[in-house]
């Protein structure tokens, strides 16, 4: 009687082993760097909206325009200076942000604070009207963050990550 043992060939451990390395890999990225990739976003979505901002307030040079900051940090809307709670209102509705919802739902958990005022204003010629804040886009849970930091004359954003 002739018994034969069936095993796994050296290639198919090879090529398990290579698949649970990719599947884990995956995992990590989608978990471990989360936070970072939240914060990137914050900042992504701020810039994008006072560059808005900014574009706004160089059509409309006899009324400022504002970014401003919920006192929690946790959402911000932009607005002209003569009526700085009313959110202006662009194509799709208010022009207003809450981290964790709608087109900001890849940056929950993200807070801003500024240095100097909860407003941003852009004068008439794009520049950033004083105070010029230093804006800091973070996380809740974790010490990641970025520096935000406003050109007062062009308006431009230069920004920095940081572990705090």
């Amino acid at each position: 009687m002739n018994i034969q043992r069936r095993a796994f060939t050296l290639i198919e451990m090879l090529i398990t082993a290579a698949i649970i390395g990719v599947m884990a890999g995956l995992a990590v990225d989608m978990f471990g760097g989360s936070r970072y990739e939240q914060v990137d976003a914050g900042v992504r979505l701020l810039e994008a909206d006072l560059g808005y901002a900014r574009s706004v307030a160089l059509s409309t040079p006899a009324d400022p325009v504002l970014l401003r900051i919920a006192v929690n940090g946790g959402s911000y809307h932009l607005a002209h200076a003569s009526a700085p709670d009313t959110a202006l209102t662009g194509p799709n509705g208010p022009l207003r942000t809450t981290f964790g919802s709608g087109k900001a739902e890849v940056a929950a958990g993200v807070v801003i604070t500024s240095s100097a005022s909860r407003d941003i204003t852009f004068g008439p010629f794009g520049g950033v009207m004083d105070p010029v804040p230093t804006v800091y886009v973070s996380n809740t849970d974790g010490p990641e963050r970025a520096r935000v930091v406003l050109d007062p004359f062009t308006g431009d954003l230069t920004v920095t990550y940081q572990s705090h």
